[in-house]
C-alpha cells in the first residue's frame, strides 16, 4: 500500500471500511466483503475474526473456504490500519485463485476479487486499471451467482449471532440459485446449525438440516458430508428423547424405533466416512466425537472405533488442541482413566487456550477432589489471564464461572455483583447465563443464573446494595421472567443443599479405581449451611436473609474495560464453541 495513508485512516476510524464520497455505481454493485458488510457488527471485534481466520483452516469442509477466509483478512486487516497484511492476503488470495482455476468458479470468485482490489484502491483515492474486468454481479450465469452467494454466507458465518442469520440466508439464495449443487445443499445444513445456537431448541430446524445432508449425500459421497449427517442423527434422537423420556407410550411408539434406527446409523455413516477417508485428520476427529455424542450403548459398542479414530487423528495433527481435548473426553467417560484425562486436558487447555478444555480441566479437579479441598484461584485466574488475549465473549463465559463459585460456594455478593454488572453491561442475553451448568457439580441441571442472582437482590438489605433496584432492571430488560415473584430466602440455599449432599456409593479414584467415599469427604459435604472458612478473604453468609460482602473489587474484574474496546457478545463457536467444540 502507499505510504501517505492519513486519509484513509481518517476514513477507517469511522468503522465505515468506504470513502466519504459515494462509491462509484459499478462498485455499489459489487459483490465483496466490503459492500456485504459496510459498517461492521458491534459484537465482535476485528480480532477475534482474524483469529477465526487463521484458525479455521482446519474446518474447511468447501474448497472455496480458503479463499473467503483470505479476503475476511483483507477486510478485517483493513479495520486495523494494518495495510501491509491486507496487502499481503490479497496477493495470496489472487495466487491461491490463479492455482486452483478459481475452483470451479471462475467468474464468482474473479469478480469477488476485483471488487475487493477496487474498494482499497478506491478508498485510498486511485485508479484501478484492473477494474475494467470486473464483470456486473447481476452478469454472471446462475450457477456463478450463486458461488458469489455461498462466497457470502461463508464470509458471515465468521461473525457470530448477526452474521449467523444472514449467512443462512445468503446459503438459502446459493441453493435457490443453484438447487442441484450438494455443496450448497451442504452449507445451507451447516449455516442453519450454527444459527440454531441462538434460537429455541426443537427438531425443525435439525430435521432441514438431515434432508439437506441425505440428499447432498445421494449427489455426492463426501466424507465431510457422511460425517456431519452422522452427527445430526446423534442430535436429532437426543433431542427427541429428552423431549419424549417421560411419555409413558414413548417406548412403543413408532417415534422410538425411528430414533434406534438413528443409532444405529450413526456409526455406519462414521465407519463409512472414515474408509473414504482414513488419513484426513478432521474426519478422524469428527468421527471420534460423534460417536462421543451418542447414546452410551453406542459409546460402549464403538469404544475401540472412537479410540482409534481420535488417536489417528492426533497422529497426523499433534498439536490439534480438539484432538486433544476430545481424548481427555474418552479417558474420563469410557476408559475412567482420570489421570490420563487430566493429562489431555492439560495440554489441551495450554496448547491454544482452549476454553472448553479449560473448563473441563477445572470440572475434573472438583470431581477429583471435591469442592472443599480444591482451590480453583489459580486456575481460574490463568483461564482469564488467557482469554483476555484472545476474544471477550469467552473471557466472559469463564467470568460466568467464577460468578457462579463465588455466589453457591464462597457466599461473596459483593464480588458476585461487581462480576455481574460486567457481564450485564452490553444488556444482551447470555445463553451461558440463561442455562448455566455448574464446573462444580456434575449432578445438577442448568439453572437460571439470572434468577438466582435476581432473588438475591431481592432479599438484599438496601444499605449493603444500594443499586439494587437498578441491578434488578438491568436484568428484567434482559431476561423478565427471570425476576418475576417475591425473593425467596431459601432459593439458593436448596440449590447448595443438592450439590453438598454426601454421594451414596462409591465415586471414582484418579486412576480410575472405584473406591468408597471416606468419612472426611462425607462429614465436608452434608450441610447446607457454610462455615467459615480461613483460607478464603471475606465473610461467608451463615444466614440466606444476610449478606456480609466484603474484600475489594478485584482488578481481573475490570480488566477488560481497561484494555480493549467493547465487543463480541454471543457466541458458542470455537473456534473451536472455539470454545473448540465442533
Amino acid at each position: 500500500m502507499a505510504d501517505n495513508d492519513d486519509e484513509l485512516v481518517k476514513k477507517i476510524n469511522t468503522l465505515r471500511l468506504v470513502p466519504e464520497k459515494p462509491l462509484p455505481e459499478y462498485l455499489q454493485l459489487s459483490e465483496c466483503p466490503f459492500t456485504w458488510q459496510p459498517n461492521r457488527f458491534y459484537d465482535v471485534n476485528p480480532e477475534e475474526v482474524i483469529n477465526l481466520s487463521k484458525e479455521k483452516a482446519e474446518y474447511d469442509d468447501l474448497p472455496l473456504d480458503k479463499f473467503i477466509r483470505l479476503l475476511t483478512l483483507v477486510y478485517e486487516f483493513s479495520h486495523l490500519k494494518q495495510f501491509e497484511e491486507a496487502e499481503q492476503a490479497l496477493h495470496n488470495a489472487e495466487k491461491l485463485l490463479l492455482e486452483e482455476k478459481g475452483f470451479g468458479f471462475v467468474h464468482a470468485t474473479r469478480h469477488i476479487l476485483l471488487a475487493t482490489q477496487a474498494h482499497i484502491f478506491a478508498m485510498k483515492g486511485l485508479e484501478n486499471e484492473e477494474i475494467k474486468e470486473l464483470e456486473p454481479y447481476i452478469e454472471l450465469s446462475k450457477p456463478d451467482q450463486a458461488a458469489v452467494q455461498a462466497l457470502k454466507a461463508k464470509f458471515f458465518s465468521l461473525y457470530r449471532k448477526k452474521g449467523f442469520q444472514c449467512a443462512v440466508d445468503a446459503s438459502r439464495k446459493a441453493l435457490e440459485l443453484n438447487p442441484e449443487e450438494p455443496m450448497w445443499m451442504f452449507l445451507l445444513a451447516e449455516s442453519l446449525r450454527r444459527q440454531s445456537k441462538y434460537t429455541k431448541s426443537d427438531n425443525e430446524p435439525l430435521r432441514e438440516e438431515v434432508k439437506l445432508l441425505e440428499k447432498a449425500i445421494e449427489k455426492d459421497r463426501n466424507p465431510h458430508y457422511i460425517v456431519h449427517l452422522a452427527l445430526r442423527y446423534t442430535l436429532c434422537a437426543k433431542n427427541t428423547f429428552h423431549q419424549n423420556k417421560n411419555n409413558y407410550n414413548y417406548k412403543r411408539s413408532e417415534l422410538c424405533q425411528l430414533i434406534d434406527k438413528m443409532w444405529e446409523e450413526v456409526p455406519k455413516l462414521c465407519k463409512v466416512a472414515l474408509e473414504l477417508a482414513p488419513n484426513n485428520e478432521v474426519i478422524n476427529r469428527r468421527c471420534g466425537h460423534t460417536l462421543m455424542q451418542s447414546d452410551i450403548k453406542v459409546q460402549y459398542k464403538n469404544k475401540d472405533l472412537i479410540r482409534t479414530a481420535l488417536e489417528k487423528a492426533l497422529e497426523l495433527s499433534p498439536d490439534s488442541s480438539m484432538t486433544l481435548h476430545y481424548l481427555g473426553k474418552f479417558h474420563e467417560r469410557l476408559d475412567n482413566n482420570y489421570k490420563e484425562a487430566e493429562k489431555f486436558y492439560q495440554k489441551a487447555a495450554e496448547l491454544d487456550a482452549n476454553l472448553a478444555a479449560q473448563f473441563d480441566l477445572i470440572r475434573l479437579k472438583f470431581k477429583l477432589h471435591g469442592v472443599d479441598k480444591y482451590d480453583p484461584s489459580e486456575d481460574f485466574e490463568n483461564m482469564l489471564q488467557k482469554q483476555s488475549q484472545l476474544e471477550r465473549h469467552n473471557w466472559l463465559k469463564a467470568k460466568v464461572h467464577i460468578l457462579s463459585y463465588d455466589l453457591f460456594v464462597k457466599r461473596d455478593l459483593k464480588k458476585v455483583l461487581e462480576e455481574f454488572e460486567i457481564i450485564i453491561e452490553d444488556n444482551e442475553m447470555y445463553y451461558f447465563v440463561k442455562k448455566h451448568y455448574f464446573l462444580f457439580s456434575e449432578r445438577m441441571d442448568a439453572i437460571d443464573l439470572y434468577k438466582y442472582i435476581a432473588n438475591e437482590l431481592k432479599i438484599a438489605e438496601e444499605d449493603v446494595v444500594p443499586n439494587k433496584h437498578e441491578l434488578l432492571k438491568k436484568i428484567e430488560n434482559i431476561s423478565p421472567e427471570s425476576v418475576e415473584g417475591p425473593g425467596d430466602k431459601s432459593l439458593l440455599n436448596n440449590v447448595i443443599k443438592k450439590f453438598r449432599e454426601p454421594t451414596h456409593g462409591s465415586t471414582t479414584s484418579y486412576t480410575g479405581q472405584r473406591r468408597r467415599l471416606n468419612s472426611d469427604n462425607a462429614s465436608s459435604s452434608d450441610t447446607m449451611f457454610w462455615r467459615s472458612n480461613q483460607n478464603q478473604q471475606g465473610s461467608l453468609r451463615q444466614n440466606q436473609s444476610t449478606w456480609r460482602p466484603t474484600g475489594n473489587r478485584s482488578s481481573e474484574s475490570s480488566n477488560w474495560r481497561q484494555t480493549g474496546s467493547k465487543s463480541s457478545n454471543n457466541s458458542d463457536w470455537r473456534k473451536r464453541d472455539p470454545n473448540h467444540e465442533e
